[in-house]
């Protein structure tokens, strides 16, 4: 009977390794399978990314869109963080530029990354920004006040049954920045 019990045993323990292993796996591959699925579904309100050479050339001077900016320091970050004007309106194709400000109260030097998002989610890859503060980390040493600059167009592809686009931050501390070259 012992036989049978140190077998089973080693069975179990060879079933919970293999699933401690699997459960890795699955929880590594979650970030890009969650950008997969929201490319694939159009959701999760990732704006697209480009470079100036990549605007459109035409722009829709028929309708013109709203654009709200929101910004918010995430998990108590002891920050102040706005955009410079609550919204403005843009044609479709034209490039526009809107400062955000940020404050760092604390009498600590911090590390951030501020994460985008856009709504209506169906209007996040026509959003497409040319230069933005959140594509890197920031340093803010203890009082700081800056100003950052995030530059975009809206596709005038998008869809004509949106008249408001709303592009909204959330500034988190980055605890182990990686060191800049």
């Amino acid at each position: 009977m012992s036989g049978n019990v140190q077998k089973s045993n080693r069975r179990t323990v060879c079933w919970l390794v293999a699933a401690s292993f699997a459960m890795f796996g699955f929880g590594y591959a979650l970030v890009p399978l969650y950008d997969l699925f929201c490319e694939i579904t159009g959701i999760g309100g990732k704006p697209t990314v480009a470079v100036l050479q990549d605007a459109p050339e035409v722009i829709d001077e028929s309708r013109s869109l709203t654009i709200e900016f929101t910004g918010n320091a995430a998990n108590g970050m002891p920050l102040q963080f706005r955009s410079k004007v609550p919204k403005t309106t843009v044609k479709p194709g034209e490039v526009h530029e809107v400062a955000y400000l940020v404050k760092n109260v604390s009498n600590r030097d911090l590390v951030g990354q501020a994460i985008p998002s856009v709504t209506p989610m169906e209007v996040a890859k026509h959003f497409v920004k040319l230069e933005c503060f959140c594509f890197q980390n920031q340093s803010l040493p203890a009082g700081e006040e800056r100003e950052m600059m995030v530059r975009f167009y809206v596709d005038p592809k998008t869809s004509r049954k949106f008249n408001t686009i709303t592009l909204s931050y959330s500034f988190f501390e980055v605890k182990d920045p990686a060191p800049t070259s």
